[in-house]
């Protein structure tokens, strides 16, 4: 592992590989502010440039469910949301046990009936 005095940039990758449309925001910005969120289409991805080792906590959404994550990394980081969502599937107990999906992990997973996406017609 480099050392921590020494910071450099690397990627996170978060490619839509579910059937629906998925919004990612920052964590601390989720249901405050709509001015900061990203919409990935189905297939589509966004890669982030972040400094290694800096952790960072955005909010996934598809439909009505929400995983917040927090990302650190020392290396580029590759991230299916599919895995993000079922990774702890219907097993919230055990969220703190699961392994990061490369360096992403999944720090709750919820419903959130506020507002919801869906692919329209």
């Amino acid at each position: 592992m480099p050392s921590p005095l020494h910071t450099y940039e690397i990627l996170l990758d978060f490619t839509n590989d579910t059937h629906d449309c998925v919004t990612l925001q920052l964590l601390r910005d989720y249901g405050r502010s709509t001015s900061a969120i990203v919409l990935l289409h189905p297939t589509e991805s966004i890669s982030l440039v972040l400094d290694s080792g800096s952790v960072y906590r955005y909010a996934l959404k598809t439909q009505t469910k929400v995983a917040n994550v927090t990302a650190r990394s020392w290396r580029d980081i590759r991230c299916e949301i599919s895995h993000l969502f079922t990774s702890a599937a219907n097993i919230p107990a055990q969220l703190a046990s699961m392994p990061p999906v490369n360096g992403v992990v999944v720090d709750h997973l919820w419903r959130d009936y506020r507002f919801c996406l869906w692919n329209g017609p």
